[in-house]
C-alpha cells in the first residue's frame, strides 16, 4: 500500500497500536498483540493482561530470557 495521500497516511498511522523496544535497542511498532507474540515469544494474552499500566511494561521471552518493553500507543 502506497502512502501517497494524507488520508492514507493518517489511516495507516491510526492502525498502529503498540511500541516494542527490543534488547538490542531496536524499536518496532505493531498493529496487534498477536504479531508481537510471534516475534518475542510471549503469549499475546499475557501481554494484554500486563499492559494495563499507562507507562508500558517489561516482558521476558520464554526460552531466551530476552527482555522487552511494550507500550500501548
Amino acid at each position: 500500500m502506497e502512502l501517497d495521500t494524507e488520508n492514507k497516511m493518517m489511516e495507516f498511522v491510526r492502525s498502529l497500536k503498540y511500541l516494542v523496544v527490543f534488547p538490542d535497542k531496536k524499536t518496532q511498532i505493531y498493529r496487534s498483540l498477536r504479531d508481537i507474540s510471534v516475534d518475542i515469544c510471549v503469549d499475546y494474552s499475557t501481554i494484554s493482561k500486563k499492559l494495563k499500566n499507562e507507562n508500558g511494561d517489561i516482558f521476558i521471552s520464554k526460552g531466551t530470557d530476552f527482555i522487552f518493553w511494550i507500550q500501548k500507543i
